[in-house]
């Protein structure tokens, strides 16, 4: 496995999610891979690799294929398909049913070239022989899986106004940290001189925001000060984070510094994350224009 973290709900472009394993776009040539269903990453730890999947879901995929991909975004199962003539022996399947491949998955309802994210994936289940149609119309077969994605529920701190109740059940709807802290804005106290500098999109009658994109990369949040005059960028992690993610935002800064031809005082970093290290400690301290918070994890039963 990777120190490579996607976002949950953010997309990405081929292009980005392989700028993130090896410092560069998908070559032109010889990465067959990448442009097909799935594609294997070496990770960290040489006995673990990441398995990107990328689900096209009611259209076709770029070899003419269509594949009965299916999302189900309420119980968050996944239903998909492998390669024609795959088999749940080979080792793309059982690497992932004897934990020594992380499934990432990405999905698009479009022939747009962004990808959303939607978790990392457990719980599969393998049926083989599954008959499918290639492209010409010949018959064959496939293995059909369906798998869960792993799912982690973040709150952060509120204002007293907004009732414990309130924060509970609005955070069990949204799901993710940074829907919920798009959901909550208004009610959380560090952003309360900002709003939300995004726009929004319906697609099937489901709206969804359009995040600030810059050359390196897309902001998680994007945000402008009620008086016009700073902004702010927001760099979300799912755990611990180190002083990389400095690096990463610090780029993002400078892209919104050099499009809105502003002064570095005016674009201020914030990174949100469960926990930090000492690397990015030592590298705070020395960055005026960069801070940190860590968010909470809060479980509770009700009886």
């Amino acid at each position: 496995m990777s120190d490579v973290q996607f976002k949950v709900g953010s997309s990405y472009h081929r292009d980005d999610i392989h700028m993130m394993y090896f410092n560069k776009k998908v070559p032109k040539k010889g990465t067959g891979e990448w442009t097909t269903g799935y594609a294997h990453v070496p990770g960290t730890n040489p006995e673990i690799e990441d398995l990107i999947i990328f689900l096209n879901i009611n259209i076709p995929g770029k070899t003419g294929h269509d594949y009965k991909n299916k999302f189900n975004e309420d119980e968050k199962t996944i239903e998909w398909y492998g390669k024609s003539r795959s088999k749940s022996t080979q080792p793309t399947f059982t690497n992932l049913k004897n934990k020594k491949s992380i499934g990432h998955f990405f999905a698009r309802w479009n022939q747009e070239p962004y990808w959303y994210y939607l978790g990392v994936g457990k719980n599969y289940h393998f049926e083989d022989d599954y008959p499918f149609k290639t492209q010409e119309g010949k018959d064959t077969f496939v293995v059909k899986v369906i798998s869960q994605c792993d799912d982690t529920e973040y709150i952060l701190p509120m204002k007293e106004s907004v009732t414990k109740e309130t924060s509970l059940s609005s955070f069990a709807m949204e799901k993710y940290l940074e829907e919920f802290i798009v959901s909550n804005w208004d009610a959380i106290e560090d952003f309360s001189d900002y709003e939300l500098c995004e726009d929004f999109k319906f697609e099937k009658k489901r709206k969804i925001r359009i995040k600030k994109r810059v050359n390196t990369g897309e902001i998680d949040i994007f945000a402008r000060s009620k008086d016009k005059k700073n902004y702010l960028v927001i760099e979300l992690k799912k755990g611990r984070t180190g002083d990389e993610t400095l690096g990463q935002i610090k780029r993002y800064m400078g892209a919104i510094m050099k499009e809105f031809k502003l002064d570095r005082k005016f674009v201020k970093g914030l990174i949100i994350a469960l926990d930090d290290d000492q690397g990015l400690r030592d590298a705070l301290y020395q960055d005026e224009h960069v801070n940190f918070k860590k968010y909470i994890i809060k479980f509770e039963l009700a009886g």
